[in-house]
């Protein structure tokens, strides 16, 4: 049996803990033959397969050739360590194939929200294949007028600004700033999101919404995780309870993906207007801002036009804990 495994280049772990998780990988999967690629696992799991890629690529690129290489030894498991945006990428590789590998999520990123990410590594010595369970994980396919451009597991975000880690500390990065002139810069999050002429349809037809109503940022997610049963204070999504085929759309008149902290201390309202959609509706929305580029499970992508969102249910198979998440 092959268990792929990659590990971010620059995680938010040292190196000893590093090291113990990939040790308590070779554990979990006693007997398995590891692949790795180079600089991306190598250093952490002893005696594995090294797969040499080519170190000039840069970020997406790179990632790309690390998961079809991977993906090319037909591993039964695909292990990655890392934060959202990694386990996304390597997600959206593995949901074009025919026959997908089950992954497992190890935080040690930005963000580490979920739902592949499913643990931390202080997790891992506690865990067996018995007190794992596979479970199909839903997702928000995303296209603009360019075509498609991947899947969102957590969230898709509408805005000009992601979070990365400078220095240690979790900022706001430009994505314009990133993707047209390759420099990580901080900056503070822009509110030019809609146009006047700004509309959501669901396949096709539009919605109504509130439009004295500001919107600051949008979101959409799947619902299939969030436990938001018998929660008044959730509105709409408390029907995300144990749904497949399920997502939400939020327009909210505050940035709540924001890493100033000063934003978290408003005293005023936040609104948030919900729109509920399903598996074979396709969701719309034209006539956005300049400051409207596109994130995907943290992953920076400028916007071209409108852009389009459906669920795509059981994208992939990911590693849970039995009986609900490892407090």
């Amino acid at each position: 049996m092959n268990v792929a495994v990659v590990f971010n280049k620059h995680p938010h772990l040292p190196p000893p803990q590093l090291k113990a998780i990939g040790g308590e990988i070779m554990r979990l999967f006693d007997g398995a033959t590891f692949v790795v690629c180079r600089d991306y696992g190598d250093a952490y799991l002893p005696g594995a397969v090294v797969l040499e890629i080519d170190q000039s690529l840069e970020h997406k690129a790179k990632i790309a050739q690390i998961a079809e290489a991977l993906l090319a030894v037909n591993p039964r498991y695909l292990v990655s360590v890392g934060g959202d945006g990694l386990s996304s990428y390597l997600a959206l590789h593995i949901s074009r194939r025919t026959v997908k590998p089950t992954m497992l999520g190890i935080a040690a990123g930005t963000a580490n929200v979920g739902p592949i990410v499913s643990f931390k590594g202080e997790h891992l010595a506690h865990l067996t294949h018995a007190s794992l369970q596979e479970v199909a994980i839903d997702a928000i396919a995303v296209s603009d007028e360019n075509g498609f451009l991947g899947l969102g597991f957590n969230d898709v975000i509408l805005a000009d600004t992601f979070l990365g880690t400078e220095g240690g500390v979790c900022r706001n990065l430009s994505v314009e700033e990133l993707l047209l002139r390759g420099r990580r810069v901080a900056t503070t999050v822009g509110d030019r999101i809609t146009t006047d002429g700004f509309s959501v349809l669901v396949n096709g037809e539009p919605r109504a919404f509130n439009r004295s109503v500001p919107i600051a940022q949008i979101v959409i997610s799947p619902l299939q995780f969030d436990r938001l049963y018998g929660r008044a204070i959730f509105g709409a999504l408390c029907h995300g309870r144990d749904a497949t085929g399920l997502a939400a759309v939020g327009l909210i008149s505050g940035n709540v993906v924001n890493s100033d902290p000063s934003s978290w201390e408003s005293d005023d309202f936040t609104a948030i207007q919900h729109l509920l959609f399903t598996a074979g509706e396709t969701v719309t929305f034209d006539g956005l801002g300049p400051d409207a580029h596109i994130v995907i499970d943290g992953n920076p992508y400028i916007r071209r036009g409108a852009v389009s969102c459906t669920v795509m249910t059981g994208a992939i198979h990911a590693l849970k804990p039995k009986g609900g998440e490892i407090a």
